[in-house]
């Protein structure tokens, strides 16, 4: 079996019991095949080879040294079920939708329907070759399900960033030429639908952005802000250190579906044409959006981290952890009206040598350097419970090389999503010195980066944050054992 570098199983549970469970466990591994895997006995069930990959077993068969890392499907699974009831299992009328692109393997995009345990049916497969989707790059960006309404007809499609332009492992600030796109297609189909891209990029994209000069590896977070079950906003960061705000206007037609534009520019497309090493930051991670109440007015929090992670062991870019505040949290902005000079990064607060800082209402946000050694950085997606952000950064050691990554230090972040200060354990007794910038972090076990960070139940419904095989109880971190039920208020007028 080849291996499973950029990516994490994925289980679906079919059917029996808490206690026998009839689940299965999918993994794309660098062979280029999709498994699926019996959860009880680790027995493969079936294995998926897209027909483009079919040449590239001979030359594994053979086995024969090679000077650079195959990779093949190394693209994250996404999992979506359709006519969901709610209940464990499926039944009724609920279908399985596995969605993947490659990673470093490729430019594909593929839908699989797995509804049958046993008999896996491919719905689609996109790729470069076909004209409308011509600026595709490797296909980093994880496809994410979503629900819209073009022409007056609700939709369900798949939205998806542009990928990763190769071009980026360089490590000089440039302008890419694939990847700079967000696309949206059909969900059972495949069918082209919609994107954005820049003017002159290869298709002729709805929305054309001057400044979408930078591939977009990241997945697009898509969010239902008035509870309607439509997506009416997306956001998303690229490798020029942008964020990205788009608006969706249900009910328009495909042409006028989407408005957009930068919401902030934090990294080296800020500083070019003079951008130095230290600016190029990137964003590989789709941000952690968190709708906030603050000072009585609903503020969407995107807290995101910068780190390269096509160089993992880069000292010389100056990472670091973002929180920004939009404050236009249900309103339409319209393409045009974007400013010329997005939020920078010296509008926003820098609370990285204040322990307790004092943020106003009106900051845009505040951002916090990663200096805990040399090269600290954030590969993976930050995790906001109960007003706390969690995320996970990685520095290399000193003698660290190519082929031992492992040798760095890996982190783990609690930190007040309002400020930035550190957690405030519920149980610190009040005589004990005030908290430190180092109460911001705990080191945890050394070696290869671990990106994913994961909420758990343990027993009795405790709340545990796990880090690959490391788990932190939620008291331990200052969260209650669950999440508290909050009430939730709806207006016909949504603007209140």
């Amino acid at each position: 079996m080849g291996d499973a570098l950029h990516v994490q199983p994925l289980p679906l549970l079919y059917s029996g019991t808490e206690d026998n469970p009839v689940a299965s466990v999918f993994l794309p591994t660098n062979d280029g095949f999709l498994h699926a895997f019996d959860s009880q006995t680790g027995e493969e069930l079936w294995a998926f080879l897209p027909a483009r990959l079919l040449a590239s077993l001979y030359p594994l068969y053979l086995n024969e040294e090679s000077a650079s890392k195959h990779y093949r499907l190394d693209g994250e699974l996404s999992l979506v079920i359709l006519n969901d009831d709610g209940r464990p299992g499926l039944g009724g009328e609920e279908r399985a939708i596995l969605l993947f692109g490659m990673g470093r393997g490729g430019d594909g995009v593929f839908a699989v329907d797995v509804t049958a345990r046993d008999a896996p049916r491919l719905l689609w497969e996109i790729s470069s070759s076909d004209p409308a989707f011509a600026d595709l790059g490797q296909t980093w960006s994880t496809p994410v399900a979503a629900r819209v309404r073009i022409d007056g007809a609700v939709r369900n499609v798949v939205v998806f960033g542009g990928g990763y332009d190769a071009g980026q492992d360089n490590r000089n600030y440039r302008i890419d030429t694939q990847g700079n796109a967000v696309y949206m297609v059909d969900l059972l189909s495949g069918e082209y639908i919609w994107s954005a891209g820049h003017p002159d990029a290869v298709h002729d994209h709805p929305l054309q952005l001057d400044d979408m000069q930078h591939s977009i590896p990241a997945p697009v977070r898509p969010l239902d802000l008035n509870g309607d079950g439509l997506a009416d906003r997306m956001y998303v960061g690229d490798m020029g250190g942008r964020i990205w705000r788009f608006d969706i206007v249900n009910g328009r037609s495909r042409s006028d579906l989407v408005e957009g534009g930068v919401l902030a520019s934090l990294g080296g497309a800020a500083a070019a044409p003079d951008a130095t090493a230290a600016d190029l930051r990137r964003f590989y991670a789709a941000p952690d959006v968190v709708p906030t109440v603050i000072n009585r007015k609903l503020v969407i929090l995107l807290n995101i981290g910068s780190g390269y992670r096509g160089h993992p062991l880069d000292t010389a870019i100056s990472e670091q952890f973002f929180s920004i505040r939009d404050f236009n949290a249900y309103g339409v902005i319209d393409t045009a009206a974007y400013p010329d000079t997005p939020l920078s990064i010296d509008q926003l607060t820098d609370i990285t040598d204040d322990p307790s800082p004092t943020l106003p209402f009106s900051t845009p946000g505040w951002r916090l350097r990663l200096n805990q050694g040399a090269g600290e950085k954030v590969l993976g997606e930050s995790l906001t419970l109960e007003n706390t952000v969690f995320f996970t950064s990685f520095t290399p050691g000193e003698t660290a090389n190519e082929c031992s990554a492992g040798t760095g230090i890996n982190r783990l972040y609690a930190i007040s999503s309002f400020d930035g200060r550190p957690l405030l354990d519920p149980d610190r007794p009040e005589e004990l010195e005030p908290l430190t910038i180092s109460d911001r972090f705990r080191e945890l076990r050394s070696g290869i980066p671990v990106i994913n960070i994961n909420r758990v139940f343990g027993e009795d419904r405790e709340t545990m944050i796990c880090v690959g095989p490391e788990c932190l109880a939620g008291d331990e971190l200052g969260l209650g054992r669950s999440s508290p039920v909050r009430r939730t208020y709806w207006f016909q007028d949504e603007s209140r």
